[in-house]
């Protein structure tokens, strides 16, 4: 079989994990036959790709992430200022709790079977990593002409997305029921006003003798 045709094989197991267990409840599980089964493949195929359930959760995590990544990477790059792009930024991540479709697909992530998976921690983590890189690289570009002088790239980015998550989760759970607009015009001020204000010193703290 080509590379092509292999590539067509997994990117069916991955599509049938992600759509069963996105449409699964959060706390059931969903079966390697059910998988093959909507995948239209046999045990042979599946194990061709994956040497286990728990190594396709963590391959259909990646994928999702690097799909979110291209539409982080197309909304940073379409901004024509830096605080416009860690805008773009912010909206695009938030957009995955209000937009219905990419809501759906998220539950994926917040069920028991995923979360519970070995690795998924550290994958999760590396896949966050690539997130903030096009939101450090638009940062950096604030930094540098002078519109974002508070901005440190790497420690801002790690608590943006910080944030954005935060709002994710509470979105996902049902605890956040705050209209988008408002949400995303929130946490946008909130940024913006950190890293463009003046910088404030601390007052020195007396700790007595």
């Amino acid at each position: 079989m080509s590379d092509d045709g292999h590539q067509a094989e997994r990117d069916a197991i991955l599509r049938a994990a992600y759509r069963l267990i996105s449409h699964g409840s959060t706390t059931g599980t969903t079966s390697i036959e059910n998988i093959l089964r909507a995948a239209g493949v046999n045990r042979r195929i599946f194990y061709r790709h994956f040497a286990s359930k728990d190594d396709l959760i963590i391959a259909m995590q990646e994928w999702a992430g690097d799909l979110i990544l291209a539409d982080l990477r197309k909304a940073v790059a379409a901004a024509d200022t830096p605080a416009a792009a860690i805008t773009a930024w912010i909206e695009d991540y938030l957009s995955i709790g209000w937009q219905e479709a990419r809501f759906r697909d998220a539950l994926a992530f917040m069920s028991t079977e995923v979360t519970g998976a070995p690795g998924i921690a550290a994958a999760l983590e590396a896949t966050y990593a690539r997130h903030r890189e096009p939101l450090a690289a638009a940062l950096a570009a604030g930094l540098a002409d002078g519109s974002l002088p508070n901005a440190r790239p790497e420690l801002d980015s790690f608590a943006i997305h910080a944030v954005a998550v935060r709002h994710l989760e509470a979105r996902i759970r049902g605890r956040l029921d705050t209209d988008f607009d408002e949400v995303r015009n929130q946490v946008v001020e909130l940024i913006l006003t950190g890293l463009s204000a003046p910088a404030v010193q601390p007052p020195p703290i007396n700790v007595g003798s």
